[in-house]
């Protein structure tokens, strides 16, 4: 999948060149397909995700999307803006912003409880809410305590 990668890279920088060849990095991101980092000219690719042809190019064509419309545009590109888009379409390829594959989700324990005073409705949270405020619940006006 790798070489396959370096490939596609070479393929749409020899299209569509930009100021210098972006470095091909493979991370294990789990939710993420992909990411472009203008800074320091990169794109990242999750080698969870990109288990195939179709999803490489995809992928990698989105990423180098962002890189030629910051080339194009700077700062003012926007994340899927309109210089996206045409990049997008310049690549051939459709402006999809976010892909469907089946991701893993990392489960966050809910491990405070806090209560309605008045009507007892329990409110699950992962933060603990902010001390020297008082909360109410919307559905009676009660205040929120911890359980």
């Amino acid at each position: 999948m790798r070489d396959a990668a370096e490939e596609l890279l070479e393929e749409l920088s020899a299209s569509f060149p930009l100021k210098q060849r972006p470095l091909l990095v493979w991370r294990r991101m789990p939710s993420s397909a992909g990411k472009a980092y203008y800074h320091l000219w990169q794109i990242s690719l999750s080698s969870v995700l990109i288990t195939d042809e179709e999803r490489l190019k995809v992928t990698l064509t989105h990423e180098y999307a962002h890189l030629l419309a910051f080339e194009r545009h700077g700062r003012t590109a926007g994340a899927h803006g309109p210089a996206w888009r045409q990049a997008m379409s310049d690549l051939g390829a459709p402006p999809i912003v976010c892909h469907n594959y089946e991701v893993e989700r990392r489960v966050i324990a809910r491990n405070l409880l806090y209560k309605c005073s008045v009507c007892g409705h329990e409110i699950p949270r992962v933060r603990p809410l902010k001390r020297g405020y008082i909360y109410t619940h919307q559905g009676c006006g009660g205040t929120i305590r911890k359980a």
